[in-house]
């Protein structure tokens, strides 16, 4: 017990430091700022979540202790909780009819992140809509949203003229939402996937690594979810169909991992597979914002045509 808690309080510590270093100005603060979740997950993965939950509650207090403020908040919302449900989740297992240990699959934690990535969209649409000038039902969320870019451009990019500045607008107000709810998602996943490899390669890792390739079976919501997103969003004006577009988006990513899984599935039993890898991300490198929907829709393909009976999939004491 004395050996989870110094980890938890280490771990805590850490990723509060590594949080507020990009307020401090520290020139890798950006990137240590994205790495903040490592440590709880390399805690919570390697002890459990209650391990996960008090270093989270210690990084939490001393964000707050530190920085002041409310900041603390999202801190715990968008750092703390998730390496909570990680821990959670990935470490759910059941034994099987044969004896063999069946862990809880890494496409149904994806659901989990990808629910929590949804719901944070949300919450910031509703906290926005108390903000003056703005509607759910009227239009104004995306009103405020533009001003907002738009002051942000103006602090951030001063020597943009004003044809620049709406151009930049023009991208970024439209599915701002899911620019930063997919920004999060991809940032708890890659954070999630490192501290899982980290302690496989340093043997200290509670379960094994799963082979994504064959366990990224996705749950049956997600697309309900996005099928309900993109009819909300190609036929309902204002604000919630503006909210659909991104919760679409959104619900894009998943899939896209899936379909990323099914190529490196195909790669590996191929002569020179990682030339053909690299190949393969080069592709959609150039091909930049489509790379989602091409990815995504192999994920999809794999998602509709599936046949395996979905109701063994749990993978883990969870009902």
């Amino acid at each position: 017990m004395s050996g989870a808690v110094g980890i938890a309080l280490a771990a805590g510590l850490l990723s509060a430091l590594m949080f507020v270093s990009l307020s401090e100005g520290l020139s890798i603060g950006v990137l240590l700022t994205y790495l903040a979740p490592l440590p709880l997950m390399i805690a919570g993965l390697a002890r459990g979540p209650a391990t996960a939950g008090l270093a989270g509650a210690v990084a939490t207090a001393s964000v707050a202790a530190t920085s002041g403020g409310v900041s603390f908040f999202p801190f715990g919302l968008a750092v703390a909780i998730p390496a909570v449900i990680v821990a959670r989740q990935a470490l759910l297992w059941r034994t099987t009819p044969s004896g063999a240990v069946e862990w809880y699959p890494p496409g149904l934690v994806l659901g989990w992140l990808t629910g929590m990535a949804m719901v944070l969209i949300l919450i910031g649409a509703a906290l926005a809509s108390g903000q003056g000038g703005t509607d759910v039902q009227s239009g104004g969320l995306q009103e405020w949203v533009s001003a907002t870019v738009g002051r942000t451009l103006d602090l951030l990019t001063p020597t943009l003229d004003a044809t620049q500045r709406e151009l930049v607008a023009g991208w970024w107000v439209p599915f701002f939402p899911a620019l930063v709810g997919g920004s999060w998602l991809v940032m708890t996943i890659v954070n999630a996937s490192l501290a899982q490899a980290l302690l496989a390669r340093s043997g200290h890792n509670r379960r094994p690594s799963p082979a994504y390739s064959r366990d990224m079976d996705l749950p049956t919501w997600l697309g309900v979810v996005l099928a309900f997103a993109v009819a909300v969003g190609t036929m309902v004006e204002g604000d919630l169909g503006y909210l659909g577009r991104s919760i679409a988006v959104v619900a894009l990513i998943p899939f896209a991992l899936s379909g990323l899984a099914v190529v490196h599935g195909w790669a590996a039993g191929r002569p020179n597979a990682r030339m053909l890898l690299v190949a393969v991300y080069g592709v959609l490198f150039l091909v930049s914002a489509w790379a989602l929907l091409l990815v995504a829709g192999l994920g999809l393909v794999r998602f509709v045509t599936r046949f395996r009976p979905t109701g063994d999939s749990g993978g883990g004491k969870e009902k």
